[in-house]
């Protein structure tokens, strides 16, 4: 059994930066089939996995920028583009793009990583 730490959470979380998190319009989700759709038409693929989840997180395409850097770190995505923010457990993936979204991007909320392949043609039910 592996054991997945919360995506972006904990320590390595600006203290400061959760709290006013709190207080910000949740992002709209999308289904897995929802979320290649997006990607297949441009939209930017963004895992807020922590570094050390992010092989095990990762989806062919995506950027990784853990949650914890991504303040820090939002000038490397292009405003004028669809964002579909994911992570390891999709704990931190909606507040991320709920801060995306405060800092005027489109972005939406997939969650988990395993919410990519829902609904996938051909994907196994296990």
């Amino acid at each position: 059994m592996m054991s997945v730490a919360a995506c972006g959470g904990g320590q390595a979380a600006a203290p400061a930066s959760a709290e006013a998190d709190a207080a910000l319009t949740p992002a709209p989700t999308i289904s897995g089939a929802e979320a290649r759709q997006f990607v297949s038409y441009g939209a930017i693929l963004l895992d807020v996995s922590p570094a050390n989840l992010a092989q095990a997180a990762a989806v062919e395409g995506s950027i990784n920028i853990p949650m914890a850097e991504l303040r820090d770190r939002m000038d490397e995505l292009p405003r004028d583009n669809t964002i579909v923010v994911y992570c390891l457990s999709g704990r931190a993936s909606p507040r991320a793009a709920a801060v995306l979204i405060a800092e005027g991007y489109d972005a939406h909320a997939l969650g988990a990583r395993a919410k990519w392949e829902e609904d996938e043609p051909g994907a196994s039910g296990t």
